[in-house]
């Protein structure tokens, strides 16, 4: 069996191969808030390993959404693929290993419903010292600032932990909060969900709960325009793709996001 620095840099190693750009551990005792959830998916749980993937930056500051929802697609693809393929690995080693969804599926049932993973992955990223908390309350990486996705796995293998970055990679320009279309930001990591929502996800759930609603509600003429709508659309489109996000300007506007 490898020694356990060996283990985790094989490991890394797996994971940028297959669609990772930075890749950090954490261990489970240092993730206090996550443990309860962390135990019922592996028992015998030790090691988080949170793999990040960089979004295009030109398609993220395009015009055009479907752009930036396209390159969203493919970066929790990547995401998903290095947990996976790091996962294999590991089990190969003989550890138990789950890769944990970034997005969804996630749990719906209340108090979650639908909005707090199993783990946050941006406290896992600045425990295991792949960055630091941004204005936006985002991790905002020192390589690609705030454009990217963040997946990982947890696993039964005692591998080496990071450490937490000594200087934040955001310089709290407060760009990223005169940036929001929605002034759902007002620094410090403080979100207002509510404005955030309805407008990253304004074809998402919430349109779908409305429709819904409208569809029991109104008149015959009404219901025709709902249905030969816009809005009908672009729901059906973001069902199809599994994506439902309309808006990436704290993340495109970081000045800590302008890598190559």
């Amino acid at each position: 069996m490898m020694v356990q620095y060996e283990l985790t840099r094989k490991a890394r190693g797996v994971a940028l191969a297959h669609g990772a750009d930075l890749a950090g551990v954490v261990k489970v005792n240092d993730l206090p808030e996550h443990i309860e959830s962390i135990l019922r998916i592996l028992p015998t749980a030790r090691s988080i390993m949170v793999v990040v993937s960089k979004h295009s930056l030109a398609a993220i500051n395009s015009a055009n959404n479907q752009m930036a929802q396209f390159d969203t697609i493919h970066t929790y693809d990547a995401c998903a693929r290095a947990a996976h393929e790091t996962c294999g690995f590991l089990e190969s080693e003989g550890f138990s290993s789950v890769a944990v969804p970034a997005f969804i599926p996630i749990d719906m049932e209340k108090p979650k419903s639908g909005m707090r993973g199993e783990i946050c992955w941006r406290r896992a990223g600045v425990r295991a010292g792949l960055g630091s908390y941004g204005e936006n309350g985002l991790l905002i990486t020192k390589e690609f600032g705030a454009a990217i996705r963040m997946s990982g796995l947890i696993t039964s293998s005692d591998l080496k932990a990071g450490s937490p970055l000594k200087e934040d990679a955001c310089d709290h320009c407060m760009g990223c909060i005169d940036a929001c279309p929605a002034g759902a930001l007002s620094g410090e990591g403080k979100i207002n969900k509510k404005l955030c929502g309805d407008v990253i996800f304004r074809f998402g759930f919430r349109f779908f709960k409305d429709l819904i609603r409208d569809l029991t509600r109104k008149q015959p003429n009404e219901i025709e325009e709902i249905i030969e709508g816009h809005g009908l659309l672009e729901m059906w489109q973001t069902f199809m793709t599994g994506n439902y996000y309309y808006c990436f300007q704290c993340q495109s506007k970081c000045p800590a996001t302008n890598f190559p």
